[in-house]
């Protein structure tokens, strides 16, 4: 919940200050502002067999839920472009 604060006190910052990020900001910041992060990891929580090592695990970010997340994030961005073209 933490990082999702954060993430979206940067996109404020931009806002802000009409900051152009570079690719690598915005996908690392809007990676995590999407929310899908902190999703998968309390999907877990439903688990029968959960424990602390898997909890961990999730926190720690890994390979594959950054991936999930950037695969959802970009097609979030893709399917809001396509609804509200930029003229």
């Amino acid at each position: 919940m933490k990082r999702l604060v954060q993430a979206h006190m940067a996109e404020a910052r931009w806002c802000h200050f009409n900051h152009i990020p570079t690719l690598e900001e915005y996908m690392q910041v809007r990676r995590t502002s999407s929310g899908y992060t902190l999703l998968i990891t309390t999907c877990f929580l439903g688990m029968k067999n959960l424990t602390e090592q898997v909890l961990i695990w999730a926190t720690n970010e890994p390979v594959i839920i950054i991936a999930s997340a950037v695969i959802c994030r970009i097609t979030d961005d893709i399917v809001g472009d396509e609804v509200h073209p930029r003229h």
